[in-house]
């Protein structure tokens, strides 16, 4: 069977706004539809949510959660729960903690950045050039 892909827009829709396209959007999520999304859009519903919406990282952490527990396939699912978990309980920059969780994964100890927030991931040393 295909499946259909979901796009940001679509998760903005039920999550940051109201009206017609929203419950459209909101029946096709719960529909089951053999629906697929890929985890650049999980990140960008992220940053619209926190940065286009100004919307707080409590509420933006529930919203990926929410999208994270529906009935559609998502490439690094795991990763992306390892992820949201440790950016909800921390600090940290949500694109710097998926790269860290990625890096992880890969079995990567060593990263060469300036951006110190990355000391807060205890399994990496971060290098400077």
């Amino acid at each position: 069977m295909q499946s259909n892909f979901v796009d940001t827009n679509i998760f903005i829709e039920v999550f940051a706004r109201s009206g017609d396209k929203s419950d459209r959007s909101r029946k096709l999520l719960e529909s089951s539809n053999n629906l697929t999304t890929s985890s650049l859009v999980f990140s960008e519903v992220e940053w619209v949510l926190r940065t286009g919406y100004e919307r707080k990282k409590e509420l933006v952490v529930r919203c990926l959660k929410k999208i994270l527990t529906l009935d559609i396939e998502i490439d690094n699912k795991k990763l992306l729960m390892n992820t949201l978990n440790f950016y909800e309980m921390n600090n940290v920059d949500w694109t710097d903690c998926l790269n860290m969780f990625l890096v992880k994964e890969n079995k990567i100890s060593k990263v060469y950045s300036y951006d110190e927030g990355l000391n807060k991931f205890d399994w990496i040393k971060r290098l400077e050039p």
